[in-house]
């Protein structure tokens, strides 16, 4: 039996624009106005202007969102990541804990301009094939979480797509996906310490993926038996525990793009139950902070262990993005959950928000699957009485989408924080809805 790769050459090389239905189409339509909504916001946040003076002698032909500046494909790939996962914005795909095009849209985008072939129908294929591999890759995973398979698996996904972009033939597409596991990895461990490199890990391998695809298209070889050999990617990072059938039923027929999220709020997808739980009971109730005793939040194990606390040690801003109770503090008091109150002089200099942090407390709910990111409960105890919730599907998942209206104002309010106006997301927007008609140029020049 052939090790999955094979399988997923075939499916990159074989699909042309023609094959994708139609509301596959809009649905990457959708997700690449959010991308690139949340990528502008992104340029306010630490550590970017630090990445890009790191990265500023590697001139060359791909265009940095929000500059006019160029750097070589693999360094934009890093910088245009690191910028649309730089508040935790972007897509998730909540059965799997991961993001998507964070990893294959800077590359796909980042190679296009290089090549040349910016037509939008070879973008749309292009990105539609990556997303869909890293979607694939996570419905065959059976342990818990331990690599950041955002970074992990958004390596292969923008690989086959970095390779579509370029137009290559079989063995080079192979090559890729070969090359791209010796450089594929992502800890969890970033995380759990509060490091900036938690949002700089699927740069990594959207990096990593251009690369792979300009050293194969120059006759570098890697792996073959990428996913199923000895130490391919499910036995060496997964334990051998994997779903082959998962991964491959009805490759290159059904697309898995539509099962992705949207996020509504800027912090890690695992605490959204818990805001939705709270800002239901507090508009419903009328709830106030000052009428707050306690505030219980029963999740998984897997949601506890990764997001349970809130600690003022590494950086305040991933630890803050990374927490229930700062986030279910933040939408008791402001009703609501947007980036500026991720920014450090409002983590550390809000007295109200830190006192009602040592009101709230996050607690394992064993009946609840381990790995179970949509379902929470909350009891919130007030001076008034006690009021409970339980959501058990995610606001802007697609049991609950965002509306139209609502994307728009998620995106011009990113436009505006990030100091490129909202008077640009119409046309944004505009372009998008078009953009098998249209040149990825058009894009470029409303991002710089």
């Amino acid at each position: 039996m052939n090790d999955i790769a094979y399988d997923l050459v075939e499916y990159a090389h074989g699909i042309s624009f023609e094959d994708i239905p139609r509301n596959v189409i809009d649905t990457t339509k959708t997700f690449i106005f959010d991308t690139l909504g949340v990528a502008v916001a992104g340029l306010r946040a630490p550590g970017v202007e630090e990445l890009g003076s790191a990265l500023t002698e590697m001139k060359g032909t791909s265009t940095v969102f929000g500059h006019r500046y160029r750097l070589s494909p693999p360094a934009a790939a890093l910088m245009n990541s690191v910028l649309i996962h730089a508040y935790d914005f972007d897509d998730t795909f909540d059965e799997g804990a991961l993001h998507t095009y964070v990893s294959v849209l800077p590359a796909v985008f980042a190679l296009s301009e290089k090549s040349g072939n910016t037509d939008g129908k070879s973008v749309l294929t292009s990105l539609v094939i990556g997303v869909d591999t890293i979607i694939r890759l996570s419905l065959g995973i059976k342990t818990p979480l331990s690599w950041i398979r955002t970074a992990t698996l958004g390596s292969f996904g923008a690989a086959l797509a970095s390779a579509k972009i370029l137009g290559f033939d079989k063995k080079k597409i192979h090559n890729t996906l070969g090359i791209v596991y010796s450089m594929t990895s992502g800890n969890a461990q970033t995380l759990i310490d509060g490091g900036l490199t938690k949002r700089m890990q699927p740069g990594f391998s959207s990096r990593a993926a251009v690369f792979s695809a300009l050293l194969a298209d120059n006759g570098i070889n890697g792996a073959i038996n990428v996913f199923e050999g000895k130490y391919g990617y499910f036995n060496l990072y997964e334990r051998g525990e994997y779903d082959r059938r998962a991964v491959l039923k009805d490759l290159g027929t059904v697309f898995h793009n539509k099962r992705l999220s949207i996020k509504p709020y800027p912090s890690c997808r695992m605490t959204h139950s818990s805001i939705d739980a709270v800002l239901g009971l507090v508009k419903e109730h009328d709830i106030r902070p000052d009428d707050v005793i306690s505030v219980e939040v029963f999740v998984s194990r897997m949601v506890s262990s990764m997001v349970g606390k809130f600690k003022l040690e590494g950086n305040p801003q991933v630890e803050a993005q990374f927490s229930i109770p700062y986030t279910v503090a933040t939408a008791i008091l402001k009703r609501d959950v947007f980036l500026d109150d991720f920014e450090v002089e409002n983590i550390y200099g809000d007295r109200k928000r830190l006192e009602l942090l040592k009101r709230i407390k996050v607690i394992t709910d064993e009946s609840l699957p381990e790995k179970e990111i949509s379902v929470s409960r909350v009891k919130i105890r007030t001076k008034n009485g006690v009021y409970e919730r339980r959501v058990k599907s995610l606001k802007g998942s697609p049991e609950s989408p965002l509306t139209r209206e609502e994307l728009e104002e998620k995106v011009k309010k990113c436009f505006e924080y990030g100091g490129l106006g909202g008077s640009r997301v119409l046309r944004l927007r505009e372009i998008v809805d078009d953009f098998e008609n249209r040149d990825l140029r058009e894009l470029i020049e409303l991002l710089v």
